[in-house]
């Protein structure tokens, strides 16, 4: 681990070419166009908005075709007996090709079921990719601030350094002197204020670099590429007095992600388990086929009472219904996704009193430091 968070430390301060100076609203903007995570929760609504097009995809029309071709004997007519026989020494193709189109019509509630739940889970994977950016804001702003913090640090502890050391010389020469003024103690404790202030600035020194590799992964940049703050300074606090407590629960039960996410995600499952319920029922459709054989080698048949396989032109549609049913594994399936959504009525209940105390906390905190 020690080593690690060494190299961390050697390529965070390695040269990487030009120096981009930033803002934090600048480290911000590059996160949220470069982060990892964001590209990760962007790709997630993505996926789900194929499956939603899955889903959708069942009312589309669905062609289904066989083509092949095969070797077919021939055929010779013998005149003695007006009739055919097999003629092993003349060959020649066999040409089949069948064409389905099907148009579902009706699929009693299970495709509505399922595409309702693959909308509100696309909402969820929405919110989900809020609340990354909103972490990875938050993480950008918490990191550009501690290193401005940490190297802040920095003056102030050198020159606590350099007072110390000048009075442990000072010191050193009075306990030479004689005097008395001065003793052993005396100089064990400038000693160890010295090497206190030291570890201070070893320790102020890492932080800021740490700091500093923190924000490059957290926007997504190599530990290498060389950046400066804008900043020197930590900002000063704002004057204008905090809104009531009040005011921001109610903004955090309008605006968080988690809020969304546990909505959507209630109905998702729910609009899943009614899917799962109904995965037994039939789907009606409308249906053409067509089927086209060819047999150079084989004789037309002119009796329409006659079936010829090989050389025929067959369409045709119709109106059917098809069947896939499994009772218990519909019933195993419902169960399954009605557990799902229990799980969300918890996290909702859990959400309810659990947000509160988030935004009570961060308000508590904010009123400490202002």
């Amino acid at each position: 681990m020690t080593s690690l968070l060494i190299a961390a430390l050697l390529a965070a301060t390695a040269p990487g070419g030009e120096v981009r100076k930033l803002s934090m609203q600048d480290c911000v903007r590059e996160a949220l166009k470069e982060s990892g995570t964001l590209v990760e929760a962007q790709a997630k609504v993505a996926e789900w908005s194929g499956k939603l097009l899955e889903v959708e995809s069942v009312y589309w029309p669905k062609l289904q075709g066989l083509a092949y071709v095969a070797p077919l004997y021939g055929l010779k007519l013998d005149p003695t007996t007006n009739r055919y026989q097999t003629d092993w020494t003349r060959w020649g193709p066999y040409t089949h090709l069948q064409l389905i189109l099907v148009q579902p019509i009706y699929t009693f509630g299970r495709q509505p079921a399922g595409e309702k739940a693959a909308q509100n889970r696309l909402e969820v994977e929405k919110a989900r990719y809020q609340q990354a950016r909103n972490l990875v804001a938050l993480e950008v702003r918490r990191y550009y601030l501690l290193h401005l913090y940490a190297r802040s640090m920095m003056p102030a502890l050198k020159q606590a350094k350099d007072i110390l050391d000048e009075a442990e010389v000072s010191a050193k020469e009075m306990y030479g002197e004689g005097s008395g003024q001065v003793t052993q103690v005396d100089l064990a404790k400038l000693r160890f204020g010295a090497t206190e202030l030291a570890k201070f600035q070893v320790r102020a020194e890492i932080g800021a670099n740490l700091a500093l590799a923190a924000l490059k992964h957290t926007m997504g940049m190599s530990a290498s590429q060389a950046i400066e703050l804008a900043d020197e300074a930590l900002p000063e606090l704002p004057a204008a007095p905090l809104p009531e407590l009040a005011d921001f629960v109610a903004k955090a039960a309008q605006h968080r992600p988690e809020v969304a996410q546990l909505k959507f995600g209630a109905e998702a499952a729910k609009w899943f388990a009614e899917s799962e319920k109904l995965s037994s029922m039939p789907t009606a459709f409308v249906a053409g086929q067509l089927d086209l054989d060819w047999a150079p080698r084989w004789p037309v048949q002119s009796d329409p009472f006659a079936w010829d396989r090989f050389n025929a032109i067959t369409p045709g549609i119709a109106v059917g219904v098809q069947l896939d049913v499994d009772p218990r594994l519909s019933w195993a399936k419902y169960q399954g996704a009605k557990a799902l959504a229990e799980q969300v009525e918890g996290l909702k209940k859990f959400a309810a009193t659990g947000i509160p105390v988030e935004v009570q906390q961060a308000f508590d905190d904010t009123r400490q430091t202002s």
